[in-house]
């Protein structure tokens, strides 16, 4: 399972997600509204991702990031997201 962080944590806890990052040595799915939105990854992931591919393929791929989850495993990951909100009482964020 990839390591998932939310928009807002990333927003508020920037310098957390960037460690986490740093220690997984593999990008973090970023979550809005729980759906994937986007991919943080350090810089030295990112280089080393980039050089890789651009070795044997064309320029800037990081297709070895891509089809982390196979469909199966997105579907269920997302279900278990949306049973975790369903039980979640919304007077707790407030």
């Amino acid at each position: 399972m990839p390591a998932t962080t939310t928009a807002t944590e990333l927003q508020r806890n920037y310098t957390k997600v960037l460690k986490k990052a740093k220690k997984l040595k593999k990008p973090v799915i970023v979550l809005s509204n729980n759906k994937a939105e986007g991919v943080y990854m350090d810089y030295e992931t990112y280089r080393n991702g980039y050089k890789l591919k651009s070795k044997s393929k064309k320029k800037g791929d990081l297709s070895r990031f891509s089809g982390v989850w196979t469909k199966k495993e997105a579907d269920e990951f997302n279900k278990i997201i949306e049973e975790e909100f369903e039980r979640t009482d919304p007077e707790d964020w407030k």
